[in-house]
């Protein structure tokens, strides 16, 4: 076997071992623009501050525009409809817009504030879930000068005085919280970049859960349920390899799909329950089906575009005061 031969079979055994493991209800709430269980496409574009959207149902799009150029982006299905609200949260306030789909009404919250420490000011970081499993997205943040995460419960009617306060990282951590139990709630999740460690709290029994994944600088964290049992799985993408580590079994995959340059957008665009690895590149989509076992690639958006896919997605190392 010459050389050639021997890297095409190392490639595809490489393949092979991703697709048994993906192959087994995403654990990270996709972008839904309607009912049919797939993923939708959409961007937000920061020149006009309009949001495009494309349903995979109707295969038609919509644009709203919404919020300002410095808020922050946070779509999730506040109402429970189980369709994504368009909505933003406005750091210098704290105040939280969200556009209802249940009604068209906008909804405001205020939650959440910047803190002065003594090398400099921290922003809270957003961080919407359904902590309580009721359905609907909870208005979160979570404080990086304590460590502490303050979530609005929806069924407690985001009631400021019905408010879990939990404090669970430090200063330098990433949040990363998603459905890693598979109970139906929001886990407390952080990422820590000086040992390359991720920290869950289970809702499912209180037990925290930890391993070690990624290079920090180097990796984006990509977690989401390519496994499709229900949970969140550990994962990272490295210049164009997928890392996958099954949230059930500690059983590690790998996939060379994409290059450096790319945008990483996972979510389950087949609507068969397993996250698919997927790309932003230049306003193309390139999403490799776990059903289909292939790539395919969709024009929609412009290079300079935001993908909302890409919110799920976090830097492995952050700067701090």
């Amino acid at each position: 076997m010459n050389a050639s031969e021997n890297k095409s079979m190392i490639k595809t055994l490489i393949l092979a071992s991703f697709l048994a493991l993906v192959c087994t209800a995403p654990a990270i709430a996709d972008t839904h623009f309607d009912h049919d269980g797939r993923a939708d496409f959409g961007v937000f574009r920061p020149s006009d501050r309009t949001w495009y959207s494309h349903s995979s149902e109707s295969a038609t799009s919509t644009e709203v525009t919404w919020g300002l150029m410095t808020d922050r982006l946070v779509p999730a299905d506040y109402d429970g409809d189980g369709l994504t609200d368009i909505a933003v949260w406005r750091p210098d306030t704290g105040v939280w817009y969200v556009l209802r789909t249940i009604d068209g009404q906008m909804q405001t919250v205020t939650w959440g504030t910047r803190q002065f420490i003594p090398n400099g000011w921290v922003t809270d970081e957003p961080v919407p879930g359904d902590y309580d499993g009721d359905g609907n997205d909870d208005f979160a943040v979570w404080r990086p000068s304590t460590g502490t995460w303050y979530v609005l419960l929806s069924s407690d009617g985001f009631k400021p005085e019905h408010a879990r306060v939990f404090k669970w990282g430090k200063l330098g951590d990433i949040p990363v919280q998603a459905d890693y139990d598979g109970d139906g709630r929001t886990d407390y999740a952080v990422f820590r970049y000086t040992e390359n460690r991720w920290f869950v709290l289970r809702s499912i029994d209180g037990t925290w859960h930890t391993t070690v994944l990624g290079q920090a600088g180097l990796d984006l964290l990509v977690p989401a349920d390519y496994t499709g049992d229900g949970k969140a799985d550990f994962a990272v993408f490295r210049d164009g390899l997928w890392i996958v580590e099954d949230a059930s079994n500690g059983q590690r995959s790998y996939l060379n799909y994409g290059h450096s340059s790319d945008i990483p957008v996972p979510a389950d665009y087949d609507g068969d329950g397993h996250a698919d690895p997927a790309l932003y590149r230049n306003g193309e989509w390139l999403v490799f089906s776990s059903q289909a076992t292939e790539s395919s690639t969709y024009k929609y958006g412009l290079s300079a575009d935001v993908p909302l896919a890409a919110l799920n997605v976090k830097d492995s190392i952050v700067g701090v005061p």
